[in-house]
């Protein structure tokens, strides 16, 4: 057996309890790939080393409230995660999210050995991210207001700007959760007017304010939601694109779903699993209809040519005037 091996293990597993307020013992297993009776081992070495141990029936094990030990062996490899991690935050243009994290960052460099210390000071010029984040207004600390009514269970009022729209109009919604996509915020929530789950662009809510009110319904955690509504709405297409101008695809295809691709002589197919709108994918596809064609669904040819013939008409339309 390797000690070192099973050593750095057991402290992953020490570390990752003291990060959670319950671990299972099948996340452990699938984490750290080992038997359930490797796990009892580890935990009960845990135990011989001092750690107090919990074991909540039914749930997992968790470490006693209030002892903690600071984490002082980071890898190189964790370090350097760390970095870049540091560097995409701080191109970030979610201001409030940024700063939270700069704090924390903080507390575990802390913790650093001087050795690591330096390292870490060195790296800082060996990393550059160019700013691609867009610019958006978000109201402080908006995600912890929201987040905080989520845990409470309480009912929040928000004042919401609408597209277009020049004034905002009162909604009271009963958050369950927020989510970042395509550059932005959003709050997903049960609405009382619409009596649903609508989402909320973050930067359009321009106030907030948590109530004493209970929620009045159980509603199903984020992650089931979002999961089910992707797979509903999700869109599979297939296009063929001449391989020499391919790689024009490549900056924003990632956004409309893109699943894989087989490469040809002379083409390249792509395929895509798309949560957005037809017209949404179409519209993106248009710049590239002179190298590219829709394959599948084959309707959206239709949609194509609407969009086509109306920007042909409104060009020479342009050039008859003038």
């Amino acid at each position: 057996m390797d000690i070192t091996k099973r050593f750095d293990r057991i402290l992953q597993i020490f570390f990752l309890l003291q990060s959670k307020s319950v671990v299972t013992t099948d996340e452990l297993q699938k984490r750290f790939e080992i038997s359930l009776r490797t796990i009892y081992r580890d935990l009960k070495a845990l135990e011989i080393a001092g750690i107090p141990i919990l074991n909540e029936l039914g749930s997992g094990y968790s470490i006693m409230e209030g002892f903690r030990l600071q984490p002082s062996r980071f890898s190189q490899e964790e370090i350097l995660s760390l970095m870049v991690a540091e560097k995409v935050m701080q191109k970030h243009e979610t201001q409030f999210v940024k700063k939270h994290f700069e704090a924390a960052l903080i507390k575990i460099k802390s913790s650093f050995q001087v050795n690591q210390k330096r390292d870490f000071l060195h790296l800082e010029d060996t990393i550059h991210l160019k700013n691609d984040f867009k610019s958006n207004d978000y109201l402080p600390n908006i995600i912890d207001v929201l987040l905080n009514s989520t845990l409470r269970k309480k009912i929040t009022h928000i004042d919401y700007l609408k597209s277009g729209d020049i004034h905002t109009v009162g909604r009271s919604v009963e958050p369950i959760g927020v989510f970042y996509e395509h550059s932005l915020w959003y709050l997903l929530a049960y609405c009382h007017l619409r009596k649903d789950y609508r989402n909320f662009r973050l930067d359009r809510i321009k106030k907030v304010l948590v109530l004493e009110e209970n929620f009045t319904i159980t509603h199903p955690p984020i992650n089931e939601f979002r999961d089910k509504s992707l797979s509903e709405n999700m869109m599979k297409v297939e296009i063929r694109v001449d391989r020499k101008y391919a790689h024009f695809l490549y900056w924003e295809r990632q956004i409309f779903g893109f699943t894989g691709e087989e490469i040809s002589d002379d083409f390249v197919i792509m395929y895509f699993d798309s949560s957005l709108s037809e017209v949404s994918f179409v519209r993106w596809f248009v710049k590239f209809v002179d190298v590219a064609e829709i394959i599948e669904p084959a309707h959206l040819n239709n949609e194509l040519i609407e969009i086509m013939e109306s920007g042909l008409k409104r060009l020479k339309n342009k050039a008859a005037i003038s």
